[in-house]
């Protein structure tokens, strides 16, 4: 599948919109998790406002104590307002080299979506997830 229309592929599949908790909107960020040590969980989206058929970037910065995680590996679950939980999307991010995790491609579907990211760090092996949502404007 052509990388570029894998949103709007999974949008059209599972057939909606998007939201979650933990909540970041727009080109804004939102935090989960960490304090002591733990993993830090930052979601972002751009541009601000996300359209319809237009390119997007969703990204996941992860971090530990303050310092960049560069080796994880970032699955991006996603899946419209409303829909089963068998009808989510899983789709790996590419490290960018820097601690952050991204995909880019475009939606063909407005709505509300829910994103949850599953970071495994290399180092650990142990899966931290963090909630987020974000919406597509027709």
């Amino acid at each position: 599948m052509n990388r570029h229309r894998w949103l709007g592929a999974a949008a059209a599949a599972l057939l909606a919109l998007l939201t979650l908790s933990g909540c970041s909107s727009g080109a804004g960020a939102s935090t989960s998790g960490a304090e002591d040590g733990r993993y830090e969980i930052a979601f972002a989206t751009s541009p601000a406002e996300l359209k319809l058929n237009e390119s997007v970037t969703l990204s996941v910065a992860v971090s530990r104590g303050g310092k960049p995680v560069k080796d994880a590996d970032v699955v991006l679950e996603l899946w419209p307002k409303g829909v089963e939980p068998s009808e989510h999307a899983q789709l790996s991010a590419k490290a960018d080299g820097k601690g952050s995790y991204v995909l880019k491609g475009q939606f063909s579907q407005a709505g509300v979506y829910y994103v949850i990211s599953h970071v495994t760090p290399k180092e650990t092996g142990q899966m931290t997830m963090a909630g987020f949502e974000f919406e597509i404007v027709p």
